[in-house]
């Protein structure tokens, strides 16, 4: 059981509440393509890394360069809308993880506020949501650019819990990723771990926490 007051719920989106088929290998292939043919140098970027770190090095090398804002501002809308094209596409093929729309419908009679705070396009998320049928359910949809600064960063969740007008104590966040449990450590927020994504039962009792789930389906029995 979790302790102390909760009054909010923060959810991950993808491999936590929802499977969805989005190519993010090629995704990466092309971001990097558009930023090594504006000034990152070749070999720089990796397809393994996430997107806030490739767009971190991509602006590292730029302020080294001493490139300006107006340089910058026109790749970066390419490589936003790469992005958004990539996860856009992927609606269709979105699934909700077994448990998890009955999951957030119980959680939300039981009068918690519920939000998604996710580093994919608004609009993907939106989607995904409406297919599983778990979208009326939450008072509170944030997605890439949507915050002050995105996952891991504190502020991303800092931003959350001001428009759920709740402490950070007050809430907990639920991931499936270590980019989600560095976000809720950077943040002083409880964090409670499925392991419906690549991270397994072993990795996160490895990383030190005790709260594991099989999925979202089980959250309603711990709170």
């Amino acid at each position: 059981m979790i302790q102390g007051e909760i009054k909010g719920i923060v959810f991950d989106l993808d491999s936590t509440l929802v499977r969805s088929s989005i190519d993010f290998p090629r995704m990466k292939r092309r971001m990097i393509a558009i930023l090594e043919a504006n000034g990152v140098p070749s070999g720089l970027l990796s397809p393994t890394d996430t997107t806030v770190v490739t767009l971190e090095k991509a602006n590292e090398t730029w302020d080294e360069n001493g490139t300006p804002d107006a340089d910058r501002e026109p790749v970066l809308a390419q490589v936003d809308q790469v992005m958004n094209q990539t996860e856009l596409e992927a609606i269709p093929l979105v699934e909700e993880i077994e448990g998890a729309a009955d999951a957030v419908r119980r959680l939300k009679e039981r009068g918690y506020r519920l939000a998604i705070l996710t580093r994919g396009h608004h609009d993907y998320a939106i989607g995904a949501l409406k297919k599983t049928g778990m979208l009326e359910h939450f008072d509170l949809v944030l997605a890439r650019g949507e915050t002050p600064r995105p996952k891991p960063y504190r502020e991303a969740l800092e931003h959350t819990a001001g428009l759920m007008r709740l402490s950070l104590d007050e809430i907990i966040f639920v991931g499936d990723n270590p980019i989600d449990s560095t976000c809720a450590e950077n943040a002083e927020v409880r964090f409670v771990a499925v392991i419906t994504g690549r991270t397994g039962r072993e990795e996160w009792m490895k990383r030190g926490f005790k709260i594991i789930l099989d999925s979202v389906k089980e959250l309603p029995e711990i709170l």
